[in-house]
């Protein structure tokens, strides 16, 4: 599952002169905890959270904080739409964020949180019983479907049955963890 498929594409932006009494505004009546600074193009410039509006700093002297271009944050940690809900994850959590923007060539597309990267864990476990069995009883590893048993529950698959040795015993586990919603894999396999 790529990020364009759980991201939110109803976007809500502000320009680098949008005050910060109406950016607040915009954060409280939209129930979100952030939104992206762009230009004219739909070029993220920087981002504001809510945090980023606590009234912790001080302008300069004759420089007042007033506008969304005094407290974005940048450079903006983005990700692309082709992007894996796994590179995803990983990304926000080295970086500590709670969202990023979704780029296509360079434009902004979407969002994507926290929130939005659990979808794939609410597929139903027949989903993803059938996408294991695709994955597995295709051509490419030589898998016998009457000589392997694929059951799943809670989002854990276990795997019981023969296979013909120990490669295809690593590559059948390795492509089970692969589809979208597996929590884990249980091997339960013996070699032939």
């Amino acid at each position: 599952m790529n990020v364009r498929d759980v991201m939110t594409t109803r976007l809500i932006t502000v320009t680098p002169q949008t005050r910060l009494k109406e950016l607040a505004g915009l954060l409280v009546r939209n129930r979100i905890g952030g939104v992206p600074v762009v230009d004219a193009e739909g070029h993220v410039l920087g981002i504001v959270s809510e945090s980023d509006l606590q009234p912790t700093r001080e302008g300069a002297p004759g420089r007042p904080i007033r506008t969304a271009e005094h407290v974005m944050t940048r450079p903006v940690i983005t990700l692309t739409e082709d992007d894996t809900v796994t590179q995803a994850a990983r990304v926000l959590q080295r970086h500590r964020i709670k969202r990023g923007p979704v780029l296509r060539q360079g434009v902004l597309v979407g969002m994507i949180t926290r929130g939005d990267l659990l979808r794939p864990y609410l597929r139903t476990d027949s989903e993803i019983r059938a996408d294991v069995e695709e994955s597995l009883f295709g051509d490419s590893i030589g898998l016998v479907a009457g000589r392997v048993d694929v059951r799943v529950e809670g989002g854990v698959v276990l795997l019981k049955g023969l296979v013909d040795g120990p490669r295809q015993r690593a590559l059948t586990v390795r492509l089970a963890r692969t589809v979208e919603g597996v929590i884990d894999v249980v091997d339960d396999l013996d070699v032939a």
